[in-house]
């Protein structure tokens, strides 16, 4: 099988449910959708190529607590902030901040670092030893199984109020947020 099939399998299989298809779920329910698939297609294209290229150097120089405790408490952050905003603001901020492409980004970058997915294109590219095909595949394979979470979250979107929205996705990142703090704590 080849570097590129291998890898676009093993990463979308991995990927499916995992919690950053639940939270790209969440995002595409509040923002433009075409604007949430180029923040993840981004931020995944980095995420692979840094997996590809540096692999476990990174975690030499921050240590994985760090960035787990960092994106834990960011989840919360924004499940408190998603919860209590205002149903205008989110147009408000876009007007004032310009698109939430960074929001998108930094959440779904944060949410993958050192993330099993990452972890297996690294050995992947170890693998297989054909960097480039690694990297295409284990892009296309997030960006397949996240555009299906974005697709489903915007469908959603469509089909309940607000405020069961701003519930369900401040519950979905508070409970990220939590079971990441407890995963570096308790072990």
């Amino acid at each position: 099988m080849s570097a590129f099939i291998a890898t676009l399998l093993i990463v979308a299989a991995a990927e499916l449910g995992d919690k950053t298809q639940l939270l790209t779920f969440g995002f595409a329910a509040k923002y433009p959708l075409w604007e949430v698939l180029a923040a993840i297609f981004s931020a995944t294209g980095l995420l692979m190529a840094v997996a590809v290229l540096f692999g476990s150097i990174i975690t030499s120089f921050i240590p994985i607590f760090y960035i787990k405790l960092l994106a834990g408490i960011f989840f919360i952050i924004f499940g408190i902030w998603n919860w209590f905003g205002k149903e205008g603001e989110a147009q408000e901020e876009k007007q004032k901040n310009g698109s939430p492409f960074w929001i998108v980004f930094s959440a779904f970058l944060l949410a993958e670092l050192g993330d099993k997915t990452q972890l297996a294109t690294l050995a992947l590219s170890a693998e297989y030893g054909r960097p480039i095909l690694v990297w295409i595949g284990a892009t296309l394979g997030m960006v397949l199984v996240n555009g299906i979470g974005a697709l489903a979250g915007k469908w959603m979107g469509k089909l309940l109020p607000e405020i069961w929205l701003r519930l369900i996705g401040s519950v979905v990142f508070i409970g990220f947020g939590i079971t990441s703090l407890l995963e570096i704590f308790i072990k």
